[in-house]
């Protein structure tokens, strides 16, 4: 059709509902295929409707949650309202219902845990999804779940500006007090997740029937259903996690949806370890610890002992304490990058704002296993450092002395931990949103890039950041300084590396080629620029002042994200997707695996002058430290 509205070419229509049609575009100016989604013509004409168009469109846009899909514009072009957004590989959970009947229950935990990651992240912000069902959730070949279509999403203290006046969310998902009082707030995000958590497990809604009445009654008066009653196999625990995510009363549900996913995983890793607290009368974790169930480092399963570095290693500041069993392995991570990472693959769409949910391609042809990760054997112990607090470390990064930096993603704000020292300190960077990426140059000067698009420099000892200056990136998920103090910067959504001259002068983007998704990025002594370029699962080195880059010879990568090179020239990548450190030495043509187990979701990565590795474990709260061998 090659139809043209603004700076969009709408290629084909390839989702249509009541209030409006989705498009696979390009974007002239961008230079990238998106999804253009434009509303129904009589719908800008509805009393109120820009206003709720353009408030939700906001407060979807401000959420940098990584299985929330992200807003790219919303606007209106010649009186039509209309939304851009990104294109996703993908099928939803309900077609693997529709094709498997019911999914393992490794599966369904590690689903509901990532959509629960997306709706905590709303409503902090104040929003509701309002419509949260399998047929919202968009899953990836690699077990990743996007949460879709904040259509009917709105703030809490808003007005209630419903299109039509209409229910708009789905009736078997419904919480009692939405059938009763109209009551829209997170409680009713909560209980549909527990039915969701339930119809994965079993196959079955938890109230079945097709007309109104019979969903009323059976959400509003009937006891909620036991799993194993239609599944004997599954663990016992699970009835009382859908008892409680099921319950009439809103006040005696779990009080985030981290905190529901935390039991059903509590669950699970009873039922794998039968030496576990499964009989004990203690709590499911709380949200605070949702994504963890802590551990002793050093120990096999089962096991304990203290986590300290074995006899002869490399000093390091004392360990933080641990206690508890770890998380299992068959949850696929939860990617912290901002979600520009998805950009360039064109098989499904997702759509966000105003009700219409569209995957283009043929579902039912996309494999997702349900066999999950294997876990790693028990390795040699890293070293805990004592940073409090954490929620979500992201990058982390070290000082030529020793001192860590690591950006608390959810907190917005950057910690350092000194060498030697016992207590950290928090940097006095301000306006922080979801720091992504650190580095930090010889003088102890600390630069940070976050979900703003913004890189802040912060000088040692300065009291206030300066901004570096605007490089056009949109999205810049890394950054490195090299030892002349030149500035590399990845930006992400147009596939390319920036490098900042030091002291100003025009910057060049780097002959990097074929980049799907570049995130972390690494420079060496000698200039060479290392980066992992996400999507095509792969590590790639220009030397400095070539033309021409290498691949270098990592095999079988999930999704690095972390990139970091010791001054022997060896490489190690984090790779969040199959939980591990791989390090390639210096002219090898293999690499090893370093031995961290337990982790879960290893977001960055950095090697010190003594060759001590760091790691950001993120969805455990913590940093490791693997002593130099």
């Amino acid at each position: 059709m090659d139809t043209v509205f603004g700076r969009y070419q709408l290629i084909e229509v390839i989702g249509e509902g009541a209030m409006g049609k989705v498009y696979r575009a390009r974007d002239t100016k961008m230079r990238r295929e998106v999804a253009v989604k434009v509303l129904a013509p009589e719908l800008a004409t509805e009393p109120g409707y820009r206003e709720r168009f353009r408030r939700e469109a906001y407060g979807v846009a401000q959420l940098s949650e990584p299985h929330v899909i992200p807003i790219h514009e919303a606007d209106e072009i010649d009186g039509q309202l209309y939304l851009v957004m990104p294109v996703v590989d993908g099928t939803d959970v309900q077609a693997l219902l529709n094709r498997d009947g019911h999914l393992t229950p490794e599966l369904t935990v590690a689903i509901v845990e990532q959509v629960a990651a997306a709706l905590d992240s709303a409503h902090d912000q104040g929003l509701v999804h309002r419509d949260v069902k399998p047929s919202n959730l968009l899953i990836t070949d690699d077990e990743f779940v996007y949460l879709i279509d904040f259509g009917i999403a709105r703030g809490e203290a808003a007005p209630k500006l419903t299109h039509t006046g209409s229910i708009l969310g789905t009736w078997g998902y419904m919480a009692p007090e939405r059938f009763t009082d109209g009551t829209n707030d997170a409680c009713v995000d909560i209980y549909a997740l527990a039915c969701v958590l339930y119809e994965c497990l079993t196959g079955q809604l938890p109230f079945p029937g097709e007309t109104l009445e019979q969903q009323f009654t059976g959400h509003t008066t009937q006891d909620p259903p036991k799993p194993t009653d239609v599944k004997p196999e599954l663990p016992a625990g699970f009835d009382e996690v859908i008892a409680r995510g099921l319950a009439k009363d809103p006040q005696q549900r779990y009080e985030t949806a981290r905190e529901l996913a935390a039991a059903a995983r509590q669950v699970l890793d009873d039922a794998s370890d039968p030496g576990s607290s499964s009989n004990d009368d203690s709590e499911p974790a709380s949200s605070s610890d949702a994504r963890v169930r802590p551990q002793r480092l050093d120990a096999a399963p089962g096991k304990t002992g203290s986590a300290r570095p074995a006899e002869g290693d490399q000093p390091a500041p004392p360990a933080a304490e641990v206690t508890a069993t770890p998380s299992s392995d068959a949850a696929p991570p939860w990617h912290r990058r901002r979600p520009w990472q998805i950009g360039g693959v064109a098989a499904a769409l997702v759509i966000g704002v105003a009700g219409v949910g569209a995957i283009a391609g043929n579902p039912t042809a996309h494999t997702v296993s349900q066999a999950g990760l294997t876990s790693q054997p028990p390795a040699s112990a890293p070293v805990v450092l004592p940073f409090t607090g954490l929620n979500g470390p992201t990058p982390v990064a070290v000082s030529p002395g020793g001192t860590v930096y690591v950006g608390d993603y959810y907190n917005n704000r950057v910690v350092q931990l000194a060498s030697g020292s016992f207590t950290e300190t928090v940097l006095p960077f301000t306006g922080l949103n979801r720091p992504q990426s650190l580095a930090v140059d010889s003088a102890g000067t600390v630069y940070v890039s976050d979900g703003r698009g913004q890189v802040l420099i912060l000088p040692a000892g300065a009291a206030g950041q300066s901004k570096l200056a605007d490089n056009g990136a949109e999205d810049p998920a890394g950054v490195a300084v090299d030892t002349a103090g030149n500035v590399y910067v990845v930006d992400t959504p147009n596939n390319r590396v920036l490098k900042l001259p030091a002291g100003g002068g025009p910057q060049t983007v780097l002959p990097f080629t074929g980049l799907n998704a570049p995130g972390g990025v690494a420079v060496d002594s000698s200039g060479a620029v290392y980066v992992c370029d996400a999507y095509n699962n792969r590590v790639l080195q220009l030397p400095a002042a070539a033309g021409t880059q290498i691949v270098l010879p990592f095999t079988e990568l999930g999704f690095p994200t972390g990139v970091a090179v010791d001054k022997s020239g060896a490489v190690y990548v984090s790779d969040s997707l199959k939980n591990q450190i791989l390090k390639l030495p210096a002219g090898a043509s293999s690499q090893t695996v370093l031995p961290i187990s337990g982790l879960n979701h290893p977001e960055g990565v950095a090697v010190d002058a003594a060759g001590n590795v760091y790691v950001t474990d993120s969805n455990n709260n913590r940093v490791l430290q693997l002593p130099a061998r």
